[in-house]
């Protein structure tokens, strides 16, 4: 087989009408943005960007693989699934930062910096400790702080329980 030196190749990849468009497109010179065109991606980007109810799902489905984490014993899932609690409420958060309320506005930042410093800092402690007991304790005051939120946001009606179900029934949850 014979070899082709670099440019060879280049010049043989460019031949291919697709890869011959790109390299075309990214010669062109950038057009600078204006307002309008900003203003239009940013509109376009929002009617896109899934709402707050979404990330909440995800939180859901993560803080209930979390509780069977643990209930197992396999520590690793367990402080993986906080993780990725911690994570989707900050995502959460970014989605929509003030709620409107009846009688004025909630700002969540605050609620989940709390929620994060001490709730989930307890069931970080518990998960370390490997002691379910205390993960036990941690997990439900985590979910009454996170109840909490959804009174305050005038959702009470959004109502958490301990899981009697796992969110994935495809994982395995034994260490």
């Amino acid at each position: 087989m014979k070899s082709l030196t670099l440019r060879a190749l280049l010049l043989s990849l460019l031949s291919i009408p697709v890869l011959s468009t790109l390299a075309a497109e990214a010669e062109k010179p950038a057009v600078p943005p204006t307002l309008e065109s900003l203003q239009a991606e940013v509109d376009r980007l929002r009617s896109i960007m899934p709402g707050q109810a979404f990330a909440m799902t995800q939180i859901a489905y993560n803080f209930s693989n979390l509780w069977f984490a643990a209930e197992a014993g396999n520590w690793p899932m367990a402080q993986f699934y906080l993780g990725e609690t911690r994570v989707r409420l900050r995502w959460a958060v970014r989605i929509q930062p003030v709620r409107r309320l009846a009688n004025g506005q909630l700002d969540l930042e605050p609620i989940a910096t709390a929620l994060e410093s001490q709730q989930m800092a307890a069931v970080t402690a518990a998960i370390e400790a490997k002691d379910n007991t205390r993960f036990t304790t941690a997990y439900t005051e985590l979910m009454q702080g996170c109840q909490a939120c959804h009174t305050a946001s005038e959702k009470p009606y959004l109502k958490l329980h301990i899981p009697t179900v796992p969110a994935e029934t495809m994982l395995d949850f034994m260490p």
